[in-house]
């Protein structure tokens, strides 16, 4: 349920941000100056569908890089676990060369004796 929820999500903001960058098609001056508006010091004359979209790319970019960090514990235990587990397979692997197979075993000979 939750899978197709967040594919109906997906698909649905993505329908959204190419309407809206479609409907958007004029040209706009983009400024990095915040102290003068009039003549700024650094501005681009831009489409206004780039900046939606390099808007939503950002936000992409930083929304995956966010869940990959926030998931960095879980795949720390992962790597912890796993290792624990090929530690007891060798103990275990040690421990079945050790112990003697039956067929192998030495018997004591009582009418010899």
């Amino acid at each position: 349920m939750t899978s197709l929820f967040r594919t109906v999500f997906f698909w649905a903001l993505a329908l959204t941000t190419a309407a809206v960058a479609i409907a958007n098609r004029k040209g706009v001056t983009l400024s990095f100056d915040p102290f003068n508006s009039t003549s700024p010091a650094l501005a681009i004359e831009i489409r206004l569908f780039w900046i939606i979209l390099g808007a939503a790319l950002i936000g992409i970019v930083l929304g995956s890089w966010s869940s990959w960090l926030a998931q960095n514990p879980l795949r720390r235990t992962l790597r912890d676990q796993e290792e624990k587990i090929r530690r007891l397979e060798r103990e275990v692997e040690v421990a079945q060369s050790i112990i003697a197979k039956p067929g192998t075993a030495r018997t004591i000979d009582v009418r010899r004796a």
